[in-house]
């Protein structure tokens, strides 16, 4: 071989390494990206991102318990010169205990019957006081059986007229609503099993309740709730602030979506296939906010993702900034980066307590507020300012599609930058708070129930469980018990919320 053809050789092999090595290096990012996306997955909790507490593993849960230790010390360190906070109910604060009643329901005596000092016989011995203590317990469980019967009379005319039973007697021999109620409760209340729930009522009554009859309370419960969600859609069309989320469940082995509407007096959930706006509107939710057409409504709904979906054209938009502020703190870790403080930092604005009367503006607040508002306003950067700095931090990638980790960050900041009315229309009308924590309470025993009893067996299942939580909820939210307007449903006569004025 010639001195010409091997340097024509080693040339031609140069370049095919050179090719190898330039495939070898792009595989090796794109590795170590999938790593650093997986990585990012496993370390993602409550704190930098939209999964619950429940979801924390152990290691998180330290490391949080270890936070807030060092929160406390350092809190200790700066009131050195103040008493030491004990722990428990502090000095002064309102508290709660079991008071005796001024009428007892029964009195049971506890006379001596003789003299613990000599040994003589004190039954002749005449009263001279006593002291009480009252104990409150239930009765034994037992079950009281009421026979109803439907007397036959004959009327004049020939025709043979019954009475009617009641619609608690739905058989020969059935359970009345106190029964069903606490079944119901323990069911959907507190998130047993079927089969838990049939062992604990057999348990407590003495009585063998069968998985069929608990089975069965779910659907003649919602049944006889038509009229009641159709008047909470009704109060909520004309609510002048109301929250709007969803999470998701498993029917079988499905995904399904359970979509939220509520505000501070009333619930509307629904269970649906779908998570967005197909799931929405066929809700049955409200109808001038899931309705594409009419005039505009007064409400504001709120979404707890800042780049959510835009699933309710007819209604006024905000963005809620709890979420933000729980996913930029892990969005700010990509790539080993921390994040800059002032691209976590969130858009100016108050973040107000709910139970206090809230000005409609900020010019309603006090003379001293305004000035604080305006100083602080001063001292953060603009809005547009972070967002642009946002937007140079995620550049698009050369030569291939962003990968789960740059996405992610991506659209937060470019939902932020294309939703800036929506995400910042909390700080100019002060009504409208900073978070979405109405609906996610209100869709938090959504998960717990899927925690605790696992995934629904059918699809009306999941929708029974919606009406019923709904119902539960609402009633809470106006200081009635659960079991108390459960037993009203299953006698007929379902609790309706009060008109307000």
């Amino acid at each position: 071989m010639s001195d010409a053809d091997r340097e024509e050789h080693l040339q031609a092999e140069n370049e095919a390494l050179r090719a190898e090595n330039a495939k070898q290096a792009g595989e090796i990012e794109r590795l170590s990206r999938k790593i650093t996306e997986l990585e990012q997955r496993l370390d993602q909790g409550s704190k930098n991102s939209s999964l619950p507490p429940s979801s924390d593993s152990p290691r998180q849960q330290a490391e949080a318990t270890k936070t807030r230790a060092d929160r406390r010390a350092e809190a200790k360190a700066k009131r050195k010169d103040e008493v030491e906070r004990r722990r428990g109910k502090q000095p002064g604060a309102p508290g709660q205990n079991l008071e005796m009643k001024t009428v007892p329901d029964k009195i049971v005596p506890h006379l001596p019957t003789s003299c613990t000092s000599c040994g003589e016989d004190l039954s002749k011995a005449d009263d001279e006081g006593f002291e009480r203590r009252q104990v409150f317990d239930t009765p034994d469980p037992i079950i009281l059986s009421t026979e109803h019967r439907s007397i036959r009379k004959r009327c004049t005319c020939g025709k043979l007229n019954a009475g009617t039973f009641p619609k608690e007697a739905t058989a020969p021999a059935s359970y009345g609503p106190n029964v069903r109620a606490a079944a119901l409760y323990l069911l959907f209340g507190q998130h047993l099993s079927v089969e838990r729930t049939a062992d604990a009522m057999s348990t407590m009554l003495g009585a063998q309740v069968s998985t069929g009859f608990v089975a069965s309370l779910a659907k003649e419960a919602a049944g006889g709730l038509g009229g009641f969600m159709n008047e909470v859609r009704r109060r909520l069309s004309s609510a002048p602030l109301v929250h709007v989320d969803e999470t998701s469940d498993q029917v079988r082995t499905d995904k399904w979506w359970f979509h939220v509407v509520s505000d501070e007096l009333y619930t509307y959930l629904f269970a649906s296939p779908t998570r967005g706006q197909g799931g929405s509107r066929r809700s049955g939710g409200p109808p001038r906010l899931w309705g594409r057409h009419g005039p505009r409504p007064p409400g504001h709904v709120l979404q707890v993702r800042a780049g959510g979906p835009r699933h309710l054209p007819g209604a006024c938009h905000t963005r809620a900034g709890l979420g933000r502020g729980r996913m930029e703190p892990g969005l700010g870790q990509r790539h080993g980066r921390a994040g800059g403080r002032d691209e976590r930092r969130r858009p100016p604005g108050p973040r107000q307590r709910r139970h206090r009367p809230i000005p409609p503006s900020v010019e309603g607040l006090s003379r001293p507020l305004r000035r604080h508002r305006r100083a602080r306003t001063r001292r953060q950067p603009r809005y547009d300012a972070i967002v642009e700095r946002g937007l140079g931090a995620n550049p698009a990638p050369i030569g291939r599609k962003r990968d789960y980790l740059e996405r992610k960050s991506f659209n937060l900041v470019s939902a932020l930058h294309k939703l800036k009315p929506e995400a910042t229309r909390f700080a100019t009308d002060l009504r409208i708070p900073m978070t979405n924590n109405q609906a996610e309470r209100d869709l938090r025993m959504a998960k717990l129930h899927k925690k605790i009893s696992g995934c629904f067996q059918s699809d009306d299942g999941a929708r029974h469980f919606a009406t019923v939580r709904s119902y539960i909820s609402t009633a809470r939210k106006h200081d009635v018990g659960a079991l108390d307007v459960l037993a009203r449903l299953f006698r007929g006569q379902a609790w309706m919320p009060p008109p307000t004025t």
